[in-house]
């Protein structure tokens, strides 16, 4: 193991990659395990098989992170000050507020609260920390301590994890989703890796990132269940350009950060 860590610090693209393609086929094998599991078809919002190959995968990941020695200083040993969680409840309103804009033009739900049951919130919530796990854990953390964790190398680490974490999105094209509308969701997935990474780094805390990727992952799914219809690509598009004040955000955020080492280029 020890030898891996020194390898993904010597070779942090490569290992983005691995970490990657290992979240793409634990998704593989949660879909895998939801379509057997008894009494359960698909592997739909809910799933008891799908929740429980998510939980799986956040178990392995988390004991890679345990055995690198990286759970501390990737932001999992504290909570966060009560100012991030404060900035990050305002935005994450300005964030949801945005996405009913962009994507069904209203905030109306009233249709589709009955559907957002406890295993739907929960499915939800699973999906939003595991992604949180893997890119703002693994990965954003493998690319700071390979880059620095000052000036330009907390920069390159945090536009190259947005990166990462958009890429993934761009499978949804598989799924038979129109191509134009996956690129334009995964250029707003690239604005929201941006701001989720600054705030992981700027706030020393993983917490609050997850904490808004759940609420913006429920919000989309209310949205997008309301209108009964893939939003189309300039509905993303708008999206990404409302919440491109978060990336913005996240640069002034990490204006604090870059004259001096953060706790995941320092902590060894």
């Amino acid at each position: 193991m020890q030898r891996f860590k020194i390898w993904a610090e010597t070779h942090p693209i490569v290992f983005g990659l691995v970490i990657t393609i290992a979240y793409i086929l634990a998704l593989i094998g949660a879909t895998m395990l939801s379509a057997v599991w008894p009494g359960a078809a698909g592997s739909g919002f809910g799933s008891p098989g799908g929740m429980l190959g998510r939980i799986l995968a956040i178990g392995l990941f988390l004991a890679v992170l345990y055995r690198f020695g990286w759970l501390r200083p990737a932001g999992f040993a504290s909570p966060g000050s009560w100012r991030t969680w404060l900035v990050t409840l305002l935005l994450a309103v300005f964030a949801v507020l945005a996405s009913a804009y962009a994507l069904a033009g209203g905030l109306d739900f009233r249709s589709v609260f009955p559907t957002l049951t406890g295993p739907v919130i929960l499915f939800i919530l699973v999906a939003a920390f595991l992604e949180e796990v893997v890119f703002r854990g693994l990965v954003l953390h493998g690319f700071v301590r390979a880059w620095d964790g000052t000036g330009r190398g907390l920069v390159q680490g945090i536009l190259a994890a947005a990166l990462f974490f958009a890429s993934i999105h761009l499978f949804d094209f598989l799924s038979g989703r129109p191509l134009p509308g996956v690129l334009m969701q995964s250029l707003a997935a690239i604005i929201l890796g941006i701001f989720l990474g600054a705030l992981v780094v700027g706030g020393s805390s993983i917490y609050p990132a997850f904490f808004f990727h759940g609420v913006l992952n429920l919000a989309g799914y209310l949205i997008i269940g309301n209108q009964g219809v893939e939003p189309s690509p300039s509905a993303w598009l708008l999206l990404g350009l409302l919440i491109l004040p978060l990336a913005v955000f996240g640069v002034v955020l990490l204006g604090t950060r870059l004259t001096r080492p953060t706790s995941l280029s320092t902590a060894r």
